[in-house]
């Protein structure tokens, strides 16, 4: 006969949306974006080709002929996706002997978490931060198995970024924000096909830290009209119509990227996958046991349409 988690089974059920889709992959602008665009790949087990064509037609001079002139080039970028999952397990019997008895079920068959809703909450919402910070920071390479999944933007970009698409020469700080911030901005207003007059989706990409800084320099010139109308909104970099986006996942980096919405991709196996865990009480060893698993992976489809501040 089978163990009783039926209490179990219908918070799963019951709350599968809230508590796991908008906690384990929220808090990512990026991945709102490859959302939004319809840019996530799905049905993804291993890795996906992002197919580009691209058609280049040749302007000539009227004339009573037919002189076919141009190219359509078919290119492919690949997002390779990784395979994270995550395992835990607990001993009921380990509360016994602190405050935590007092939560827990009377007699002696722990067959589910006392602390049911804190921790599959708390196990969420740390999973999430570690996804956003993966999205930008990932790298296969990496010692740090939460990095080490797939690899992430900021890898995948500097390898295929033109130099010429790169501002530096200026260290990062408040003295220096306006200049870095400028002297990126004229780089990519100076691109007319990625510009186009200020009617593009491009966005700018930067560490909470690194727009602290920046709206820490506009005050100190009493340019509050570049603040926003709070302080985490509202920015634009100095001089264009790209909106600054606040990116956690690019914590601890002085690095700027400023991306059109549509050369953001992603890959996962089944959308929303990430919504699925599994809760279990073994017999075996009267432990209550958690395991999750998603694949999930990144890359843009024209690094040479991306313009970045890499520090100095």
């Amino acid at each position: 006969m089978g163990y009783v988690v039926s209490s179990l089974t219908n918070y799963t059920e019951e709350n599968a949306e809230k508590v796991i889709y908008d906690q384990l992959f929220t808090g990512s602008p990026v991945l709102d974006v490859i959302k939004g665009n319809g840019n996530l790949m799905t049905g993804v087990k291993s890795a996906e080709t992002i197919n580009i064509i691209n058609t280049v037609p040749i302007i000539q001079s009227q004339a009573c002929s037919l002189n076919p002139s141009g190219s359509t080039t078919f290119t492919q970028r690949t997002v390779t996706v990784g395979k994270p999952k995550i395992d835990l397990s607990w001993c009921e019997r380990d509360l016994e002997t602190k405050f935590t008895q007092k939560k827990m079920a009377k007699g002696g068959n722990y067959d589910g978490l006392t602390y049911l809703k804190d921790i599959t909450g708390e196990t969420m919402a740390s999973i999430a931060q570690k996804n956003r910070t993966a999205i930008w920071q990932g790298d296969t390479t990496s010692w740090n198995s939460d990095l080490s999944q797939y690899d992430g933007l900021i890898k995948l970009i500097n390898a295929g970024i033109p130099g010429a698409n790169t501002y530096s020469g200026t260290a990062w700080s408040e003295a220096n924000a306006r200049t870095a911030t400028k002297g990126l901005a004229a780089l990519v207003v100076a691109d007319s096909d990625v510009y186009q007059n200020g009617n593009h989706t491009l966005k700018a990409y930067m560490s909470p830290a690194m727009a602290y800084t920046l709206r820490a320099k506009y005050l100190t010139d009493n340019l509050f009209s570049l603040v926003g109308t709070d302080a985490k909104s509202g920015m634009f970099l100095e001089g264009t119509t790209i909106p600054i986006v606040e990116d956690a996942g690019l914590a601890g980096y002085n690095y700027i990227y400023v991306i059109e919405d549509n050369n953001l991709h992603g890959a996962t196996d089944m959308e929303n996958e990430e919504e699925k865990y599994d809760l279990w009480f073994s017999k075996d060893d009267q432990k209550i046991y958690f395991h999750t698993e998603w694949k999930f992976g990144v890359n843009v489809a024209f690094p040479s349409r991306i313009y970045s501040y890499l520090g100095v």
